[in-house]
Protein backbone atom coordinates (compact mmCIF):
# COMPACT_ATOMS: atom_id res chain seq x y z
CA UNK A 1 0.00 0.00 0.00
CA UNK A 2 1.48 3.12 -0.85
CA UNK A 3 1.91 6.24 1.48
CA UNK A 4 -0.48 9.35 0.70
CA UNK A 5 1.41 12.21 1.20
CA UNK A 6 0.15 15.12 3.29
CA UNK A 7 -0.27 17.80 0.26
CA UNK A 8 -1.82 15.76 -2.55
CA UNK A 9 -1.25 19.00 -4.99
CA UNK A 10 2.47 19.23 -4.22
CA UNK A 11 3.76 15.42 -2.98
CA UNK A 12 7.17 16.73 -3.04
CA UNK A 13 6.84 18.17 -0.24
CA UNK A 14 6.24 15.88 1.62
CA UNK A 15 9.87 15.08 3.12
CA UNK A 16 8.67 12.52 6.13
CA UNK A 17 8.95 8.45 5.78
CA UNK A 18 7.13 6.21 7.93
CA UNK A 19 10.21 6.05 9.65
CA UNK A 20 9.19 9.65 11.16
CA UNK A 21 6.28 9.25 12.43
CA UNK A 22 8.00 7.84 15.73
CA UNK A 23 10.63 10.73 15.89
CA UNK A 24 10.31 13.20 18.97
CA UNK A 25 8.04 15.83 17.63
CA UNK A 26 9.24 19.63 17.01
CA UNK A 27 8.57 22.02 19.55
CA UNK A 28 5.10 23.94 17.94
CA UNK A 29 5.68 27.49 17.23
CA UNK A 30 4.08 30.11 18.62
CA UNK A 31 5.61 32.93 16.29
CA UNK A 32 7.50 33.84 12.79
CA UNK A 33 10.53 33.74 14.68
CA UNK A 34 10.20 30.43 16.33
CA UNK A 35 9.02 29.24 13.03
CA UNK A 36 12.63 30.77 11.48
CA UNK A 37 14.32 28.83 13.81
CA UNK A 38 13.22 25.34 12.89
CA UNK A 39 15.78 23.25 10.92
CA UNK A 40 14.83 23.12 7.52
CA UNK A 41 13.08 20.34 6.26
CA UNK A 42 14.74 19.20 3.37
CA UNK A 43 18.32 18.67 5.82
CA UNK A 44 16.22 17.35 8.83
CA UNK A 45 14.45 14.67 5.96
CA UNK A 46 18.63 14.01 4.84
CA UNK A 47 19.64 13.90 8.04
CA UNK A 48 17.18 11.17 8.99
CA UNK A 49 17.95 8.69 5.82
CA UNK A 50 22.00 9.52 6.90
CA UNK A 51 20.86 7.86 10.95
CA UNK A 52 19.61 5.15 9.49
CA UNK A 53 22.67 4.07 7.44
CA UNK A 54 24.91 5.55 9.95
CA UNK A 55 23.15 2.74 12.36
CA UNK A 56 23.65 -0.29 9.73
CA UNK A 57 27.22 0.52 9.62
CA UNK A 58 27.86 0.72 13.39
CA UNK A 59 26.15 -2.35 14.05
CA UNK A 60 28.40 -4.16 11.98
CA UNK A 61 31.41 -2.38 12.30
CA UNK A 62 31.58 -2.67 16.56
CA UNK A 63 31.30 -6.53 16.45
CA UNK A 64 34.21 -6.55 13.58
CA UNK A 65 35.88 -4.04 15.24
CA UNK A 66 35.86 -6.58 18.39
CA UNK A 67 37.00 -9.39 16.35
CA UNK A 68 39.80 -7.41 14.78
CA UNK A 69 40.91 -6.27 18.15
CA UNK A 70 40.65 -9.48 19.68
CA UNK A 71 42.90 -11.06 16.80
CA UNK A 72 45.14 -8.64 16.98
CA UNK A 73 45.57 -8.72 20.62
CA UNK A 74 45.75 -12.43 20.56
CA UNK A 75 49.41 -11.97 18.11
CA UNK A 76 50.74 -9.36 20.62
CA UNK A 77 50.56 -12.37 23.28
CA UNK A 78 51.67 -14.46 20.99
CA UNK A 79 55.01 -12.29 19.88
CA UNK A 80 55.55 -11.55 23.65
CA UNK A 81 55.92 -15.02 24.47
CA UNK A 82 55.64 -16.45 28.26
CA UNK A 83 55.86 -20.01 30.50
CA UNK A 84 52.55 -20.67 29.28
CA UNK A 85 53.13 -21.21 25.74
CA UNK A 86 56.40 -22.47 26.86
CA UNK A 87 55.36 -25.16 28.52
CA UNK A 88 52.83 -26.31 25.44
CA UNK A 89 49.67 -25.24 27.06
CA UNK A 90 48.33 -22.80 24.90
CA UNK A 91 49.64 -21.06 21.61
CA UNK A 92 47.98 -17.28 22.01
CA UNK A 93 47.83 -16.07 25.06
CA UNK A 94 51.14 -17.05 26.64
CA UNK A 95 51.24 -15.29 29.98
CA UNK A 96 48.73 -14.86 33.47
CA UNK A 97 49.39 -10.92 32.51
CA UNK A 98 47.65 -11.78 28.89
CA UNK A 99 45.16 -13.97 30.23
CA UNK A 100 44.35 -10.88 32.43
CA UNK A 101 44.55 -7.71 29.28
CA UNK A 102 43.52 -9.63 26.72
CA UNK A 103 39.82 -10.75 27.52
CA UNK A 104 39.33 -7.30 29.41
CA UNK A 105 40.25 -4.70 27.02
CA UNK A 106 38.49 -6.87 23.92
CA UNK A 107 35.18 -6.89 26.56
CA UNK A 108 36.33 -2.97 27.15
CA UNK A 109 35.87 -2.62 23.15
CA UNK A 110 32.39 -4.65 23.22
CA UNK A 111 31.09 -3.00 25.67
CA UNK A 112 32.18 0.61 25.08
CA UNK A 113 30.62 -0.16 21.62
CA UNK A 114 27.08 -0.32 23.08
CA UNK A 115 27.66 2.44 25.15
CA UNK A 116 28.55 4.45 22.04
CA UNK A 117 25.20 3.22 20.53
CA UNK A 118 22.81 4.14 23.75
CA UNK A 119 24.57 7.45 23.51
CA UNK A 120 23.99 8.32 19.87
CA UNK A 121 20.48 6.83 20.05
CA UNK A 122 19.45 9.05 22.85
CA UNK A 123 21.06 12.10 20.46
CA UNK A 124 19.44 11.63 17.83
CA UNK A 125 16.52 11.06 19.86
CA UNK A 126 16.87 14.80 21.75
CA UNK A 127 18.28 16.06 18.27
CA UNK A 128 14.30 15.29 16.77
CA UNK A 129 16.14 12.79 14.47
CA UNK A 130 15.29 9.33 13.62
CA UNK A 131 15.90 6.97 16.46
CA UNK A 132 14.25 3.76 15.88
CA UNK A 133 17.78 2.51 13.40
CA UNK A 134 19.64 3.26 16.29
CA UNK A 135 17.00 1.39 19.08
CA UNK A 136 17.44 -1.76 16.78
CA UNK A 137 21.64 -1.73 16.60
CA UNK A 138 21.58 -1.35 20.41
CA UNK A 139 19.38 -4.27 20.88
CA UNK A 140 22.19 -6.18 18.69
CA UNK A 141 24.80 -4.97 20.30
CA UNK A 142 23.70 -5.92 24.75
CA UNK A 143 23.47 -9.66 23.91
CA UNK A 144 26.79 -9.16 21.36
CA UNK A 145 28.34 -7.73 24.18
CA UNK A 146 27.05 -9.68 26.83
CA UNK A 147 28.08 -12.76 24.84
CA UNK A 148 31.80 -11.77 24.12
CA UNK A 149 31.97 -10.54 27.88
CA UNK A 150 30.77 -14.04 29.48
CA UNK A 151 32.79 -15.93 26.84
CA UNK A 152 36.01 -14.33 27.09
CA UNK A 153 36.13 -13.04 30.23
CA UNK A 154 36.20 -16.74 32.09
CA UNK A 155 39.55 -16.75 30.48
CA UNK A 156 40.76 -14.01 33.05
CA UNK A 157 39.22 -15.50 36.39
CA UNK A 158 39.80 -19.24 35.36
CA UNK A 159 43.06 -18.73 33.55
CA UNK A 160 44.00 -21.71 30.82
Amino acid sequence: MAKQPLNPEHPENDLSDEADYSNRPLPVVADAESLADLPDPAELHRKNQQSSKQAIIYGFAVPLVTFVAAYLLAWVSRLQGGPICDAGDATWICSRAAELWWPISTSAIAFGGMLGAAWILYDKYRKYLRWRAWMGVLWVLIPFSMLWATSVLTLSILGH
